[in-house]
């Protein structure tokens, strides 16, 4: 979730720069709603969830590693700093600062809206919104999403002219039927997931300015041009008074000016069309290259019908090291194996292959049928069935080499989290675990009783795996992953495996004369 949340503060702030750079030329050539609508790309970034691809991934059946049945001698206890989850107490004061900040600016709406209502007198309904007079507005102002309504201030007939009147209602009306209101209150939500980023608040003045100049663009679409004159008067007569957190109105003194101007442009039905069709394509391009990408791994066991493995072909217990035939497998450790009576062959992993098995080694031997033999030991249909075999790990290696950037990433992020101490951590979180779990048990004995549950077992058990860890070195442990987990140990080997191929290859063709 970090991640996500990283991704999408630098992507959103990229988009807000964007925006907040190419609204002025985007409002003179394709109209005030354009310039409004260019805010739907970063509002729709920040709510986009990550795109996530599910990955298979071949883990062997019994890791070197497991932070279940790690353990190493007790370690000393971490410094109070390298204790510290900052990644938690910074995610902690985001949502705290957040949450500050959107019910403090629910509270001041409902003071604000609580004062304006306080002495209003209502004057009509219309399509369920409430036109009312109050002394506390100095202009016309619009707000609520399921109380509508429409405040007037009280000199509202003496101070507005009858075409005046008639356009800032229009304004006001076309801020609720347009939805301007609930925009305002998630504009409002979305700035206070970004309370730390200067480049939010600039983003949202901005929003509400375009807000307002889309709104004047609306009313002066039914208005006949010598009414522009009219229009604009009554802007500059409500340009006086304060507007409420979440309120549409005509009353914002600093933006009259720009308010003004913004009324000059008046673009063509195709350039407002144009403009449209630019935010939609400007959107299908900017979410998908800014999209937060995640992996999701399935892991599976490895499967021990055809490994792929490399050993000296007389010493039973020869140095080997096992490279899996499935795409995805981890990469080659030092193994040797055992030939059985009954024909299976047992890896120093303890995975055992079947007499089905068919499997090579280093110096090119072959499992097949039971019997370790050389190239130059087997039959034709033995060399058949060996091909088939290289040819289905040549496809397993080349999906390898294709999600080697994916392996080497997540070898640096296992580099990290065992460099930074985190898998020691791990470890001794789960030491501790086992311990309250012991206690645990102690305390609710009967309870596991009464549920059939044999309280004196699952103390052994957990007992057992306690023993375990704490007889492991884990420094030792983490040195081996370390040195599995490093990228050039990693494309050494595939490398390896694939030469190895092409070379057994080779000899194949020479016995088949071909």
């Amino acid at each position: 979730m970090t991640d996500w949340l990283i991704d999408t503060l630098i992507a959103t702030s990229l988009l807000m720069a964007f925006v907040l750079l190419v609204r002025e030329p985007v409002r003179r050539h394709f109209g005030p709603a354009a310039a409004y609508g260019l805010w739907l790309i970063p509002a729709l970034r920040m709510l986009m969830p990550p795109l996530t691809e599910t990955v298979e991934r071949v883990i062997p059946a019994t890791s070197p590693l497991s932070l279940a049945t790690l353990a190493a001698t007790p370690a000393p206890e971490p410094a109070l700093i390298d204790s510290i989850d900052w990644q938690a107490l910074a995610l902690s004061a985001w949502i705290a600062g957040a949450a500050f900040m959107l019910v403090g600016g629910l509270l001041l709406y409902r003071w604000q809206r609580w004062e304006v209502l306080r002495d209003s007198v209502q004057l009509a309904r219309l399509d369920g919104i409430r036109i009312l007079r109050s002394p506390a507005v100095r202009g016309p102002m619009a707000f609520g999403i399921l109380d509508k309504v429409i405040a007037l201030p009280i000199d509202f007939e003496d101070r507005y002219l009858p075409d005046e009147r008639r356009l800032a209602f229009e304004h006001e009306l076309s801020h609720h039927r347009s939805g301007d209101l609930l925009v305002s209150h998630l504009a409002f939500a979305l700035l206070c997931l970004q309370w730390f980023n200067p480049l939010a608040w600039l983003s949202h003045a901005a929003f509400r300015f375009d807000q307002e100049a889309a709104c004047d663009a609306r009313v002066l679409d039914t208005a006949s041009g010598c009414n522009r004159a009219a229009y604009a008067q009554a802007i500059a007569k409500a340009a006086s008074g304060r507007a409420l957190l979440f309120a549409g109105a005509l009353d914002r003194p600093r933006t009259l000016h720009r308010r003004l101007a913004s009324m000059l442009t008046n673009p063509s039905a195709a350039r407002r069309f144009a403009g449209k069709t630019l935010i939609v394509l400007a959107a299908g391009a900017a979410l998908p290259l800014t999209a937060t990408r995640a992996t999701e791994y399935v892991d599976s066991p490895m499967s021990k019908a055809v490994p792929v493995a490399t050993t000296a072909p007389a010493a039973a217990n020869a140095p080997a090291a096992a490279i899996p035939a499935a795409a995805g497998t981890p990469a080659p450790t030092p193994e040797s194996y055992t030939e059985n009576p009954d024909g299976t062959v047992t890896l120093s992993g303890g995975v055992k292959l079947g007499k089905d098995s068919t499997a090579f080694f280093a110096n090119d031997n072959v499992l097949i049928d039971g019997k370790v033999k050389s190239l130059d030991q087997l039959t034709p249909a033995e060399r058949s069935k060996l091909r088939a075999v290289i040819a289905k790990s040549q496809q397993d290696l080349a999906r390898e080499r294709a999600e080697l950037p994916r392996r080497l990433a997540e070898a640096r992020q296992e580099l990290e989290r065992a460099r930074s101490g985190l898998m020691k951590r791990d470890y001794q979180r789960d030491i501790q675990d086992m311990k309250r779990d012991l206690a645990e048990i102690d305390l609710e004995a009967a309870e596991m009783r009464a549920a059939g549950e044999d309280p004196a077992k699952r103390k052994a058990e957990i007992e057992r795996d306690l023993r375990e860890a704490q007889s492991v070195d884990i420094d030792k442990e983490i040195a081996e992953a370390m040195r599995d987990a490093d990228p050039a140990k990693i494309t050494g080997e595939l490398r390896s495996a694939e030469e190895q191929m092409k070379r057994m290859l080779t000899r194949l063709d020479q016995l088949d004369g071909r």
